[in-house]
């Protein structure tokens, strides 16, 4: 499944060009800075088809008690002095001439400096050796697989005994001697099979990483106390979510949603503050978790494969370009509608679509873009939108379904609800908020004269 930058950080899902993740806190629980970037690269790249999706979806419950018996802080503390003498330049006698008493001054320290970073690059295979033992057993997708072969490569590489060795002798010089095998290449005339320790340590420190990736996905996952999706063929009408709830709220209000059949397009009404946002986002974040193999914050779900997901939830001007905020919602919406006529299979969600543009434009262009969604080959497409009158002239019409955001009246008030039911909303705030504020009244006041 492809999505792009804008809609990953619409739904809070990658952070934006600001830094700000709103997910992050759920999904980073990283322990070193190379991780947390290895993360984000794991996050922004979703699973294409079914049996990948099923292989990481055995695979993180099995990570989660090895993330909490992983030593994280020794073994990233190791890792990243393992990485940077791996990168060292540090020569104990240099190729180039130097004079003898340059060497004399400078030959001690520097063998004393190489032969404690081998000893960290023996405490790191050991350590290393220790975590393979729990994860050699474990089957994954492909990208985990890589990282186990790089932890048994590295562990089980017969070099190691003669580093071992030499740590054990305790002996500085013989320590320095093996340096050379560790860091160094071979010449260019050599055609041997083995791959030089240095590459082999290189991996193993960048597997150490991914692992570390792979258990923060993990944790996130299983932190939602929701349920592994069933994944469906691409194509499949069916989008069902029972009980879905957005992941930072779990203790939320649960909705059920569903496009089944014909229906392709769910339109959506309600006033501001009814959640209509924080469902649109929640539905965004289930489909993309579904497609990275995780777990979903809801109590039973159906969710079909798809080739794009696209959001359109924070779409801005861009006085640079010159560029309206209608016309930047247009070419938004040529996105979605471009791969809609392709026959993609594509999850669009939109969040007051048209707003950019006058009340007449939006509700006619709004009514357009329901009635050519309505009629897609593929593909799933939720609006969220105050235009009520469009969910009323399009409310028979084949292929849409209408909702709302549950309103109660209590007395004078208000109480939000946060619930979908069926319908299409008769409540409007705009007024009742203006004089909520004190706002009306000065108006008023100010009127009369």
């Amino acid at each position: 499944m492809l999505a792009d930058r804008t809609s990953l950080t619409d739904l809070g899902i990658l952070p934006d060009a600001s830094g700000s993740w709103p997910l992050g806190a759920w999904f980073d629980s990283t322990h070193a800075r190379p991780a947390h970037q290895a993360l984000k690269r794991l996050i922004a790249t979703p699973l294409g088809d079914i049996e990948s999706i099923r292989a990481r979806q055995t695979l993180l419950p099995q990570l989660v008690p090895v993330s909490k018996q992983v030593a994280w802080a020794e073994l990233q503390s190791l890792a990243s002095q393992v990485e940077r003498f791996l990168a060292s330049n540090y020569e104990i006698v240099p190729a180039r001439l130097m004079s003898r008493a340059l060497l004399a001054v400078r030959l001690h320290d520097v063998i004393a400096h190489v032969a404690q970073e081998l000893r960290a690059v023996d405490s790191l295979l050991v350590l290393s050796e220790q975590v393979y033992a729990r994860i050699s057993t474990i089957s994954g997708d492909p990208a985990f697989t890589a990282v186990v072969s790089a932890f048994e490569s590295a562990v089980q590489d017969g070099r190691r005994d003669v580093l071992r060795n030499a740590v054990a002798r305790d002996n500085t010089l013989a320590l320095a001697g093996v340096d050379a095998m560790v860091r160094g290449r071979p010449p260019q005339e050599d055609n041997g099979d083995d791959v030089p320790m240095r590459d082999l340590l290189g991996a193993l420190v960048a597997a150490i990483w991914q692992l570390d990736a792979f258990c923060s996905l993990a944790t996130a996952s299983a932190s939602v106390g929701g349920v592994m999706p069933r994944i469906a063929p691409r194509g499949t009408a069916v989008l069902e979510f029972e009980g879905l709830c957005h992941p930072l709220l779990r203790n939320g209000t649960r909705n059920d949603v569903l496009l089944a059949g014909d229906e392709r397009v769910l339109f959506l009404t309600g006033p501001n503050m009814a959640g209509k946002s924080t469902l649109l986002r929640a539905i965004g974040i289930a489909v993309y978790c579904a497609h990275l193999g995780m777990a979903v914050s809801a109590q039973a779900a159906c969710v079909p494969l798809h080739d794009q997901l696209i959001v359109s939830i924070t779409v801005r001007d861009n006085l640079q370009r010159g560029e309206s905020l209608y016309l930047a919602e247009i070419r938004r919406v040529r996105t979605i509608v471009e791969a809609a006529d392709r026959g993609d299979a594509v999850l669009a969600i939109f969040d007051e679509v048209f707003r950019g543009t006058n009340i007449k434009d939006a509700t006619q262009a709004t009514t357009l873009l329901v009635d050519g969604l309505a009629r897609t080959a593929h593909g799933s497409f939720v609006i969220a939108s105050h235009l009520s009158e469009v969910a009323e002239l399009r409310a028979d019409s084949v292929g849409v379904t209408c909702r709302c955001m549950q309103v109660d009246t209590i007395g004078d008030e208000l109480r939000f609800t946060y619930l979908m039911q069926r319908g299409i909303s008769d409540v409007h705030l705009g007024m009742v908020l203006l004089d909520a504020e004190g706002v009306g009244p000065m108006l008023r006041r100010m009127a009369a004269g």
